[in-house]
């Protein structure tokens, strides 16, 4: 299963539950003013820059039409950040139990923290239904903890 993290920098440096819900109704419109939106806009290609900055092993490869795709350089771990005009997204595949997925978990969360310590992103993980403005080491834990015990049952395992 590939798991996913939505990254988004707020307009009011803080994201809520009722504007994400707005987000994942009218995300992908085009016809919604700009006032309406309660993230910020993306530079697509400066984001990617920066993010290179981080970490310079990432493969950059052109997503469709002005997206960036950052590829983490081993592809076994299957690390994509795919960056759209309004955020990015996350993508991993979840390993259960696996000292793999504490290595993927942690080369993410410090994806996660570096873009909100240095741009104000907050993260939301849909699957478990978590809205987070900052992680740490802590939060981690939490969420390798909670999805050894929800991915499972979600899978059907």
């Amino acid at each position: 299963m590939i798991y996913e993290i939505h990254l988004y920098a707020p307009k009011t440096n803080q994201l809520t539950p009722a504007m994400l819900e707005w987000l994942f109704e009218h995300g992908q419109s085009t016809d919604q003013p700009e006032a309406f939106w309660p993230v910020r806009k993306i530079r697509q290609k400066r984001l990617a820059r920066l993010m290179l900055q981080l970490d310079p092993t990432l493969v950059p490869m052109r997503g469709p039409g002005s997206d960036v795709e950052l590829h983490f350089p081993n592809a076994d771990l299957g690390i994509v950040l795919y960056i759209h005009d309004r955020g990015a997204i996350l993508f991993f595949p979840y390993m259960a139990y696996s000292i793999y997925s504490r290595i993927v978990i942690g080369i993410c969360y410090t994806y996660i923290r570096y873009l909100y310590d240095t741009l104000g992103f907050w993260s939301y993980d849909p699957q478990l239904d978590v809205l987070s403005f900052a992680d740490d080491f802590q939060s981690i834990e939490d969420t390798s903890r909670l999805m050894d015990a929800v991915m499972p049952k979600l899978l059907g395992q």
